[in-house]
C-alpha cells in the first residue's frame, strides 16, 4: 500500500501519520437547511480556514503550532473548529473562525493524540478525543460540557476516531483498534457499542436524518460500505485498489463515497451504495481528498495534489476545480 497523505485517522493505521494535520467531519448535515461550504488546511505549523464559498478569503493563521485539527459545521451554529496542539492539548471554537479560542482538553497527564468533531442543528458540536494510550473521550452539546469516557483500554486500544451527527439519529462515533477491529455506537455518548468489522486498516463515518448512519472501511485495498443501522445493514464491495476513503451524506443527495487509488486518482459516487457508477474526479497526482454534502449545495469535494496544492468543487460531481491554496498544503479538510 503506498503511504499517502490521508483524513481520518491517526498516527498507527494506514491512513495517516504524526505529521498529517487535518481531519475533516465525517458528515455535516443539515437536514434540509443549506451550511455554507467550510474548508481548512494545514501549512507547515499554521492552521488556515475559508467559510462561504470556494472563493471566500482565508483566515490565516486561524491557529498556529498545531499539528493536528478537525472542523465541521451546521446552518444553526455555524463552523466548528478544533485543534491538537504540540502538547496534547484541545483547543476548540465555534460560530466564527475569529471566536475565541477554548481550551477543551489538557494532555499534561494523558496527551490526545488525535480529535475528531462533527456538529448538528439539534444536538450542538460533538468533540471527541483519542490519547495517546488509546482512550476515547466525548463531549456534546456545547463547548463547555463535560468529557465522558467513550472507549477504555482492555487488550485492544482504540487507534482512531471517526465522527458524525444529525438531528434525528444523533451522535454516530466508529473507533478502529490496534487489532484492525471497528466498533461504533449511536444515538447517545452512553449508547452501546457494536463489533462493525474486524481487519480494517481505517473508518470514516456520516450520517443524515433520512439515510442514517453511513460507515466505510478500508480493509487492505479494498473498501466496503454500510448503511442505514449498525447491526442489520450488510457489508456492500464499494472498491478494490484504494489507498483511502472519505464519506459523506445528506437527505436529498443521499451517500457520497470518495477514494484515492495507489495511482494518485480519485474516484466519487453519490446517491446510492449500489446503483451509483463512479466518477474520476482527479487524474495522477491526488495525495488525499476530503469530502462534505450539503441538501442544497450538493457535494462538495477536496483534494491534495503532490505539489501540496489544496483544490475544491462544489454542486455534482463533474464540477469544476477552483485552485484554493498554492503550495506547502500538508492536509485539507471540508465540512458544509
Amino acid at each position: 500500500m503506498t503511504m499517502r497523505r490521508s483524513l481520518y485517522v491517526f498516527t498507527l493505521v494506514l491512513l495517516g501519520s504524526a505529521w498529517l494535520p487535518l481531519a475533516s467531519a465525517q458528515a455535516t448535515t443539515s437536514g434540509g437547511t443549506s451550511t455554507p461550504p467550510l474548508i481548512a488546511i494545514g501549512n507547515w505549523g499554521d492552521f488556515a480556514a475559508k467559510v462561504g464559498s470556494l472563493t471566500a478569503p482565508w483566515v490565516d493563521p486561524l491557529y498556529g503550532a498545531n499539528d493536528w485539527g478537525a472542523i465541521a459545521s451546521d446552518p444553526t451554529n455555524g463552523p466548528l473548529v478544533a485543534v491538537r496542539d504540540g502538547d496534547g492539548n484541545v483547543w476548540a471554537k465555534e460560530g466564527s473562525l475569529t471566536a475565541p479560542w477554548v481550551e477543551e482538553y489538557s494532555g499534561a497527564v494523558h496527551p490526545a493524540g488525535q480529535v475528531a468533531v462533527a456538529s448538528d442543528p439539534t444536538n450542538g458540536p460533538l468533540i471527541v478525543v483519542v490519547t495517546t494510550s488509546g482512550v476515547v473521550y466525548a463531549k456534546e452539546g456545547s463547548l463547555t460540557a463535560p468529557w465522558v469516557e467513550e472507549y477504555s483500554v482492555s487488550t485492544d486500544a482504540a487507534n482512531a476516531v471517526a465522527v458524525a451527527s444529525d438531528p434525528t439519529n444523533g451522535p454516530l462515533i466508529a473507533v478502529v483498534t490496534t487489532g484492525g477491529v471497528v466498533y461504533a455506537k449511536v444515538g447517545s455518548l452512553t449508547a452501546p457499542w457494536y463489533d462493525e468489522y474486524n481487519g480494517a486498516g481505517a473508518v470514516a463515518v456520516a450520517s443524515d436524518p433520512t439515510n442514517g448512519a453511513l460507515i466505510a472501511v478500508l480493509s487492505g485495498t479494498s473498501v466496503y460500505a454500510k448503511e442505514g443501522s449498525l447491526t442489520s445493514a450488510t457489508w456492500l464491495d464499494e472498491y478494490n485498489g484504494a489507498d483511502q476513503v472519505a464519506v459523506a451524506s445528506d437527505p436529498t443527495n443521499g451517500p457520497l463515497i470518495a477514494v484515492v487509488d495507489a495511482g494518485g486518482n480519485a474516484y466519487a459516487k453519490e446517491g446510492s451504495l449500489t446503483g451509483a457508477t463512479w466518477t474520476e474526479e482527479w487524474t495522477g497526482t491526488a495525495d488525499q481528498v476530503a469530502v462534505a454534502s450539503d441538501p442544497t449545495n450538493g457535494p462538495l469535494i477536496a483534494v491534495m495534489d503532490a505539489g501540496g496544492n489544496a483544490w475544491a468543487k462544489e454542486g455534482n460531481l463533474t464540477a469544476a476545480w477552483t485552485e484554493e491554496y498554492a503550495s506547502a498544503v500538508l492536509g485539507v479538510a471540508v465540512a458544509g
